[in-house]
């Protein structure tokens, strides 16, 4: 299946470059979007397409006008890459995974939740834009930022690791489509073992396709129930 991976803010295009050199998806295209004009300049050099994104305060159903020009680009699946905390990928990430999946693309969200010391507002700011997310995708990641502190790896330079590794290990055996309609109790034991026994809430966390067969107009009155 053709896929294309889009970054989201210089956080997804981070993510996106590991999956990238991790060659999980070696035939990939590649699109960065972000609000910021230095970072998507930085960025673009390395991608396929390059889209800017004009700055907006909410992820809203009604705006997904506003994601067009990533959508018209990209292939029958996509892989959004983000995390979430910030303004950018915690607005646009869920807006084009809706877009997408309106559009009847096959869609999985691969995201970080942020550290409990970025703050009270971060951590709402994620929560609503993960909520989001699995209301517009087939197949959810998340890494919990919090936890790499229980397997010792606060490195920024190899924190994107554990989520890695668990993306390499599920699609060595399923597809993503197999993926998107497992149970999620039995895919969580696909993550290797020590990213799931964390005291607190697991490392990495999987969620198969949570509104399958939901219409358009009860998807995006779930979508907006979230803000």
């Amino acid at each position: 299946m053709p896929i294309t991976i889009i970054a989201v803010g210089n956080g997804g295009y981070n993510l996106a470059s590991d999956i990238k050199n991790a060659k999980l998806f070696t035939d990939a295209k590649l699109i960065v979007c972000d609000t910021d004009n230095k970072e998507l300049a930085n960025n673009a050099a390395q991608a396929d397409a390059s889209v800017h994104l004009d700055e907006i305060r909410k992820a809203k159903s009604d705006l997904t006008g506003f994601v067009e020009d990533v959508i018209s680009q990209v292939t029958d699946a996509i892989l959004i890459c983000a995390t979430l905390g910030g303004q950018t990928g915690s607005i646009y990430a869920p807006l084009i995974a809706l877009a997408a999946i309106l559009k009847g693309k096959f869609v999985c969200s691969a995201f970080s939740m942020p550290f409990y010391f970025e703050g009270e507002r971060k951590i709402k700011q994620a929560e609503t834009a993960k909520m989001q997310l699995i209301t517009a995708s087939n197949f959810a990641i998340q890494q919990n930022n919090e936890m790499l502190k229980e397997i010792g790896n606060t490195d920024i330079a190899n924190m994107n690791t554990p989520i890695i590794e668990a993306i390499k290990t599920a699609i060595s055996s399923y597809s993503l489509i197999e993926l998107a309609s497992a149970n999620n109790k039995e895919i969580q034991e696909i993550i290797p073992e020590n990213y799931r026994k964390q005291k607190e809430k697991p490392l990495i966390w999987l969620r198969s396709d949570c509104y399958r067969g939901i219409s358009d107009k009860d998807r995006k009155e779930v979508f907006d129930s979230f803000l």
